[in-house]
């Protein structure tokens, strides 16, 4: 609280005097830390008023430094002048010079018992205005912001270090820059995107692992981006260091495993390693793309995973630290929504401690045009968490201040920041020349000191080590690193694979054979589904559904017995329920989930009368696994990339996200791309991650109509993913069972249906369940006779009941339909068994409702040519090409798609 600095206010200081008398726990915190704080003398009111009016002016100048210290820190390694605010001047607060001497029982409150301003200005400075500082008025949380103070102001980012830890810290700085060196003078103008100026980081992190070893930690996740990531897997991580230098080489061997690789700095890393206490962490650095804070969400759902499979309900064995750039955090939207989650009870991790790997600059971007903020860390403020800032020429500070941040993210299950702040030493990359756009920044950098030469000095002159173990252990650095490099070139290095240990060691790579297409049995005994359904379509005694949805379990109880035929929702409950009964858990998450975009779902019931949740399948007296549904928040893009951890980790979780509309995965574009399709080939990390996208015109709009299929079959290569439309409950009943029982994990992507969510003849029959399995192709099943037909038509998803209402209104009764369920991988020589029954074919027609350019046209145009003999047209059916997914207007929608199905068996003319 703050209140004008003039002397009619003593009135009021008396008045809180008085109330702190009577009832101290009445007041404000800070107002009753202040009376706390202070012997008030007892003589006449004027006297009181004078002193009362003094120790507020110095209280509040207390206030302002807690609050606003941090501006004027030493914490810029280019720029270590002292610095003034005009907020932090005795002025301010009516002081003067003249007070500097006058004892101050204000002090109190920094565990000063006698004290004069001059010692509590002193003190503040050091506590708020040196190399390392913290920023934390935002904070709501008295708690918290107590508990700061408390660290801060007892100097705890001051106190000493022990000999040895001063020794391994400078042993660190010197291997990262010694490594550094190493790699610009032997590979010049090769990329690394070297962490000069931050080399704090190094020991930071190391530090960080050894610290968290004591609290239980058993496992740490990293993600970060390209600076300073080759010394980081290679002095923290220890990744083999000949292997590092085959790859700047080019002579690592490339065909022990499979996959066509990545750059080397954005290659990951898994490995063990032993602290000094003995105790065993495993440590991850996961694979990312130069899309910048992109895996921010994938390592939060790797942590929660890898939390739940360890039953780690206090969020400690497994531990999540990102690492960002300073541009980046600032200017990438996933930061925001990745920070959002943080929170939130389907996506919290109990904290993730927050790097900013600050250089100044974004590649050639000032500050000032990078952000509107004072700070890069101003958007984290957001969740009321700490914001520590700390200089990269203070390596002890910086070690000390993820001490400090590992504690409160364990004492509190909440994020903390900590802004390194340093700079490049060289361009974005090493080829690139910085003092073309900062010449005046690049050539202060070039005459700094580097962070190793200026500890070496410091533990010098403190008699730590001496000149001769300084040299000594940088000379023997050297020695190892030319060696390493000469063994590297002598002969190819193998390129080892991690991805298919510990919790994956049961599974393979995706085969790139005909064995991809090996059947699975996925059907479950109808006495399991009978039991199963009974207990899903009931809700518990003294429960209270919604009243609409009585009926809703009505209806499933006659689909159980038998009464009508089995509905998307019910299929949907059937595989995740039989799934969990054999051992696998399933996560859903995704907009508005629980309930279904389309109120199909249900899968969470609330008590009208109190608001109670109440989960079904949850409640399978079969059941092995949990079931977790998430309402997500609005984000496509981290929510998503959650997911995608989620899989990574866990390849015994079904998980699956889901978009409110199919249309609005491509907010989550860079995931897909990025990740979802290609990380099993660069990174050989394989994903079992489903997306249900909503897909189909129903004259809902340009924004409501398609998920982009052709995006998906164009990104379809070397068995990477999944793509298919299916067109039955049972179907998608089998689909999802098999994605679980193979022994390899693939992403699967599916257009899921709309309008057939409540089709009368998109239904399934319960021995569509208790038998067979998944079927890539539909044939024909309505027609008798193939032999004698001349037209086939190649369809797929919603457009099948369209193409088989007009056929029965039309009467015709020879054009076969033939369903598409998966279109990749695409089982041609199915395809092409289904063709031999059909002898006399001479034209084969798709018909899509999606536009020309659009939809699955071209891709199956692609499939198809090859398979055909040249006498048979192949026949396009469809919207023209379009700019747009649909038109807006109702109307314009029901003739185009009337015009789609009757041409797709009226006469047509030329062959495609």
């Amino acid at each position: 609280m703050t209140i004008s600095l003039h002397p009619t206010n003593v009135v009021y200081i008396e008045q809180l005097l008085q109330q702190y008398r009577d009832n101290p726990s009445s007041l404000e915190p800070t107002w009753r830390a202040f009376f706390d704080g202070i012997e008030f003398a007892r003589e006449n009111g004027k006297d009181l008023g004078d002193k009362l009016l003094f120790e507020f002016n110095v209280f509040q100048l207390i206030q302002a430094y807690r609050e606003m210290g941090f501006l004027i820190a030493d914490v810029n390694p280019l720029d270590r002048t002292p610095k003034s605010h005009p907020l932090l001047t005795l002025e301010q607060y009516h002081l003067s010079p003249f007070d500097l001497d006058r004892p101050c029982d204000a002090g109190k409150l920094l565990g000063l018992e006698a004290a004069t301003l001059g010692d509590i200005v002193a003190h503040l400075r050091t506590s708020y205005c040196g190399p390392a500082t913290v920023e934390f008025s935002h904070i709501g949380d008295p708690e918290r912001r107590l508990w700061i103070q408390q660290r801060i102001e007892s100097h705890e980012l001051l106190q000493s270090t022990e000999a040895t830890t001063k020794k391994n810290i400078l042993h660190l700085l010197v291997q990262s820059e010694t490594f550094d060196m190493t790699l610009h003078k032997r590979f010049v103008g090769q990329k690394r995107f070297s962490g000069e100026g931050n080399d704090a980081m190094i020991p930071m992190l190391a530090d960080l692992i050894e610290q968290s070893a004591q609290t239980h930690t058993d496992e740490i996740i990293f993600g970060m981006a390209h600076r300073g990531r080759l010394s980081f897997l290679t002095n923290v991580l220890k990744k083999d260091l000949k292997t590092l230098f085959a790859e700047f080489l080019g002579n690592l061997e490339t065909n022990t495993t499979p996959g066509d690789g990545d750059v080397k700095y954005h290659l990951g890393f898994s490995g063990e390693i032993t602290t000094s206490s003995g105790k065993e962490v495993h440590l991850s650095l996961v694979p990312n793309p130069s899309h910048l804070e992109a895996i921010n969400a994938v390592v939060m759902g790797m942590v929660r995973a890898k939390q739940q499979c360890k039953d780690d309900s206090t969020r400690m064995k497994t531990l999540a630290v990102l690492l960002h750039g300073d541009a980046s955090f600032a200017g990438q939207g996933n930061v925001y929504e990745t920070l959002n989650m943080s929170g939130l009870r389907g996506y919290t991790i109990g904290g993730t401690i927050h790097v900013i790997i600050n250089n100044q600059i974004g590649f050639t971007t000032n500050p000032k045009d990078a952000r509107s903020t004072p700070n890069t860390t101003d958007i984290a403020k957001m969740l009321q968490t700490p914001i520590f800032r700390v200089n990269a020429d203070e390596p002890e500070m910086a070690v000390r201040c993820m001490r400090l941040a590992l504690e409160y993210r364990n004492l509190f299950q909440d994020d903390v920041f900590i802004d390194l702040m340093g700079y490049r030493r060289y361009g974005h990359n090493e080829g690139d020349e910085p003092s073309f756009t900062q010449p005046l920044l690049s050539e202060k950098i070039k005459h700094h000191p580097r962070v190793a030469e200026i500890y070496t000095a410091r533990l010098l002159e403190e008699g730590i080590i001496t000149q001769e173990e300084a040299q000594a252990f940088r000379e023997k650095l050297q020695t190892s690193y030319e060696t390493l490099i000469e063994e590297a070139k002598k002969a190819k290095i193998p390129r080892t694979m991690s991805a298919f240990e510990k919790t994956w060691h049961d599974f393979s790579p995706v085969p790139q054979t005909e064995t991809f297409f090996q059947t699975i049995d996925t059907a479950v005994a109808e006495k399991i589904l009978q039991k199963m359904g009974d207990e899903l379509s009931t809700s518990p005694e003294n429960f209270q559904p919604h009243p609409k949805l009585i009926r809703f379990f009505e209806d499933r109880k006659e689909m159980i017995d038998g009464k009508r035929g089995i509905d998307w929702s019910l299929g949907e409950a059937l595989a995740f329920g039989s799934l969990l009964c054999d051992n696998f858990s399933i996560r859903l998450s995704g907009q508005d989930v629980e309930r279904g975009t389309f109120s199909h779902r249900h899968s969470v019931l609330y008590d009208i009368t109190n608001n109670e949740r109440y989960i079904p399948l949850n409640h399978l007296s079969e059941r092995k696994k949990d079931y977790e549904v998430v309402n997500s928040l609005l984000s496509e893009f981290a929510a998503m990339g959650f997911e995608f951890g989620q899989s990574l980790a866990d390849p015994y979780k079904l998980t699956l996200w889901e978009a409110q509309f199919g249309d609005f995965f491509n907010g989550a574009q860079v995931i897909v791309d990025q990740f979802l399709v290609s990380s099993a080939i660069k990174w050989q990390r394989s994903s079992g991650l489903v997306l249900l996208l909503p897909h189909g015109y129903e004259g809902m709009g340009p924004e409501h109509s398609s998920a982009r299929l052709e995006r998906f079959l164009q990104a379809c290569a070397q068995q990477n993913i999944q793509v298919c439309n299916v067109s039955t409950p049972a179907q998608y009943f089998h689909l999802l069972r098999r994605q679980m029982l193979r022994s390899f994990r693939l992403p699967l992507v599916i257009m899921s249906p709309k309008s057939l969510l409540r089709h009368p003849r998109a239904t399934s029959s319960m021995a569509e369940l208790t038998t067979g399995t998944f079927c890539e192709i539909l044939d024909e099943t309505m027609l008798k006779s193939s032999k004698e037909m001349k037209r086939l038509i190649l369809c797929s998803g919603k457009i099948y009941y369209e193409l088989l209402a007009e056929r029965e209104a039309q009467k015709i009764m020879n054009v076969p339909l033939i369903r598409i369920e998966q279109f990749y991988p695409f089982h041609a020589k199915y395809l092409q068994t289904i063709f031999q029954r059909y002898p006399k074919i001479k034209e084969i027609v798709w018909c899509q409702e999606e536009a020309q350019n659009m939809g699955g046209w071209h891709f199956m145009k692609n499939q198809l040519v090859p398979l055909l003999d040249q006498k048979v047209k192949l026949q396009y059916v469809g919207r023209p090409p379009q700019a747009s997914v649909s038109g807006g207007y109702l109307h314009v929608h029901e003739a185009e798609q009337k015009r789609i199905v009757t041409t797709a068996f009226s006469d047509l003319e030329g062959a495609l």
